[in-house]
């Protein structure tokens, strides 16, 4: 942490940072009255580069520090002892909870130290966590505390932290869980959607592959399979999940609970049933930043990560392969899931991804709601098109059926970025005109009122897409 001495009219005295274990010297003016300050702020500028800071959303986004009280220097060297208590008194908080900044950047810090571990150049962006007492569920102002859940998004993570409701500074998994979006993001790729989860759900794969990647990542930096989330009265309750326990409910590559379990168990050394793969966190680390993972054509889902794992460890992919197919899914051959077979309950989900090129030549897709709104399997199909000749391209995408009205929508992806999309409401048909280069782009079809977030609409439509 970073930790300062202050003088008279809290003038900065010295500056410096704390050790691992919270030890720390300071030089100060011989008789001075000094106090001691620390900032929820830990930080590192040489080496492995980090700077993480728990800040109030709703008091200005101030920083939360935690300071002692004045007291003479003296002329001889002295210990001062700073203390951040929970405020808890027994049967509610009855005093400052000045302890809660400092154990979520206790539990940032131990992520961070599992990727120095593995990675001791790292170079980290910078990035707030957002806390307060009256962070809620509600949604809403995020000044106001009106969070919603804990979430993470472009560089800053807020928390819950209602008493009585739900308070997440204490709850380490949760905290690394949302940290594992930032590393996503920065150190790798993030081509997650958002939205909605569970461990059992049928997932759009690119939110399979992150979330469970993040459950998987707390229990690896905590070294404890078991993640827990307290809420209530008295935050008296909480539900768990074992992210080494194979997913029984919906298991496959849709599924969450699929993709942390093989994460998990890629690094752990406690063997179990179908688990002989003890490649520690290095290998995963390792496959996540690189150029192929981060670059590649593929959109992002537990065929793209093993596939790169698999690559860097081919001694173990045998192995790996027996651990992937006890989630229900395929030996993973490709990026793309090329020959899965699990469809999840419905035959249009396969293949993963279909294919298409600039000929004119059609391909059919289909969008249902089956699973779900907006970021479930089956809402948005992927389509792989090798474009031949680079220039100016017309992209249709027309109902064939299904819905009697629908809308579908195309987004085109190039090594993950997005290039451009479309969106109109004409009804039946959606139509890009645009520039490509002679190279593969990823296509996202869907029906837009199976993705709007209403139950009253959408259903299951098809629709023939072509490229010219």
């Amino acid at each position: 942490m970073v930790i300062q001495a202050l003088g008279d009219g809290n003038c900065v005295m010295a500056t410096s940072s704390t050790s691992a274990t919270g030890s720390y010297s300071l030089a100060v003016t011989q008789n001075a009255e000094v106090k001691i300050r620390v900032k929820a702020q830990t930080q590192s500028t040489s080496g492995a580069i980090w700077d993480f800071e728990v800040r109030d959303n709703t008091n200005s986004n101030g920083l939360y520090v935690l300071d002692g009280s004045f007291a003479n220097a003296g002329v001889t060297n002295s210990i001062r002892n700073l203390t951040a208590t929970s405020g808890w008194g027994g049967t509610s908080y009855t005093g400052a909870r000045s302890s809660a900044p400092f154990a979520i950047l206790d539990s940032i810090y131990e992520a961070v130290q599992a990727v120095v571990a593995v990675d001791s150049d790292v170079n980290m962006d910078d990035a707030d966590i957002f806390w307060s007492e009256n962070n809620s569920t509600a949604s809403g102002t995020l000044s106001q505390g009106e969070i919603g859940t804990s979430f993470y998004s472009n560089d800053q993570i807020y928390l819950l932290g209602t008493a009585n409701s739900d308070t997440d500074e204490f709850d380490e998994h949760i905290v690394i869980h949302e940290w594992g979006h930032y590393f996503e993001d920065n150190l790798s790729r993030a081509d997650i959607i958002g939205g909605s989860h569970t461990v059992t759900a049928k997932l759009d794969f690119r939110l399979a592959l992150s979330e469970g990647f993040a459950n998987a990542l707390a229990g690896i930096v905590k070294d404890d399979p078991v993640y827990r989330d307290s809420s209530g009265i008295l935050q008296g309750s909480d539900f768990q999940i074992n992210v080494e326990t194979n997913a029984s409910t919906n298991a496959g590559w849709f599924n969450e609970g699929s993709v942390q379990t093989i994460v998990y168990d890629i690094h752990d050394s406690t063997a179990d049933a179908n688990d002989s793969v003890s490649l520690g966190f290095a290998p995963i680390y390792n496959a996540m930043v690189s150029s192929a993972y981060r670059s590649g054509s593929a959109l992002t889902s537990i065929f793209s990560l093993v596939d790169k794992i698999k690559d860097d460890n081919a001694a173990a992919s045998a192995n790996i392969d027996t651990l992937v197919s006890s989630q229900s899914i395929d030996t993973v051959a490709d990026v793309y899931g090329t020959g899965e077979t699990n469809n999840g309950g419905n035959a249009n989900n396969l293949p993963v991804y279909k294919t298409l090129a600039d000929n004119g030549v059609t391909v059919n897709v289909c969008s249902d709601k089956t699973n779900g709104e907006f970021n479930r399997l089956g809402n948005r199909q992927f389509i792989r098109l090798t474009v031949s000749s680079a220039g100016l391209h017309n992209i249709v995408a027309t109902r064939t059926s299904g819905l009697s009205s629908s809308d579908p929508d195309v987004i085109i992806y190039r090594n993950g970025v997005r290039q451009t999309a479309g969106t109109s409401t004409t009804a039946n048909t959606e139509s890009i005109t645009t520039t490509l280069s002679a190279t593969e782009y990823i296509l996202e079809v869907y029906e837009y009122s199976n993705v709007d977030g209403s139950s009253s609409t959408g259903g299951s439509v098809c629709f023939n897409v072509s490229v010219s």
